[in-house]
């Protein structure tokens, strides 16, 4: 996929519109602090994370997904890192500045948090931490327990730069992350499964010059 396809595609995930709420408790700041408190304070506190991931794009005008996989990397200082290595090499970084697409001949593109798109890309930084003291003025957050584990579901209060990004779904079992969800309709979707999580990555100086910025 050419760099400008795959920022496009990237972007897409800011252009997702709202899909129907699931069955579950709304959070606020005091309902946080109740049963829920020990499952969010474990996925807050994992610090630097490392895991591999298979995404799958579904689009309306092609009978099978389009596939890609590669390594996940998050740090809470420089923000979130996909370094794809299937079907081609390309590293996509979501950070406080917006977005950034890196070729693996150096070559880099980006898209500022000063953009529509960008400020809605910045905004998903706290659901990746599960940041919840900066994710309840901008989110209605949504929880629910099943028989295989946890969901999670932020839907932006107003159609500002979170808004345009759409209901995002988190779910997981344990305190591990397993799939995330970006869906503008039944046939358009981005979905994300999670493989093995490592807490507590320690990134070299050269890993973070090349997986982050």
């Amino acid at each position: 996929m050419s760099p400008l396809r795959h920022l496009a595609a990237a972007a897409a995930l800011a252009a997702a519109v709202h899909a129907a709420p699931v069955a579950g408790d709304i959070l606020t700041p005091e309902a946080a602090a109740g049963e829920w408190r020990p499952l969010i304070a474990a996925l807050a506190s994992k610090g630097a994370l490392q895991a591999d991931f298979t995404e799958s794009r579904f689009f309306p005008f092609r009978r099978e997904a389009m596939v890609l996989r590669g390594v996940l990397r998050i740090s809470p200082e420089r923000g979130l890192s996909l370094q794809y290595t299937f079907p081609e090499s390309e590293i996509l970084v979501a950070d406080a500045e917006g977005l950034l697409l890196r070729d693996d001949r150096g070559r880099s593109r980006s898209i500022s948090a000063s953009s529509r798109e960008g400020g809605a890309i910045a905004s998903l930084l706290p659901i990746m931490r599960f940041d919840l003291p900066a994710l309840f003025p901008a989110f209605v957050v949504r929880a629910r327990r099943g028989a295989e584990g946890w969901q999670f579901e932020f839907t932006p209060r107003e159609s500002g730069d979170a808004g345009s990004l759409g209901t995002i779904t988190v779910c997981g079992s344990g305190a591990d992350v397993r799939h995330l969800e970006f869906r503008r309709s039944a046939s358009q979707r981005v979905e994300i499964d999670v493989g093995e999580t490592r807490a507590g990555a320690a990134f070299t100086p050269a890993e973070l010059a090349r997986f982050f910025r």
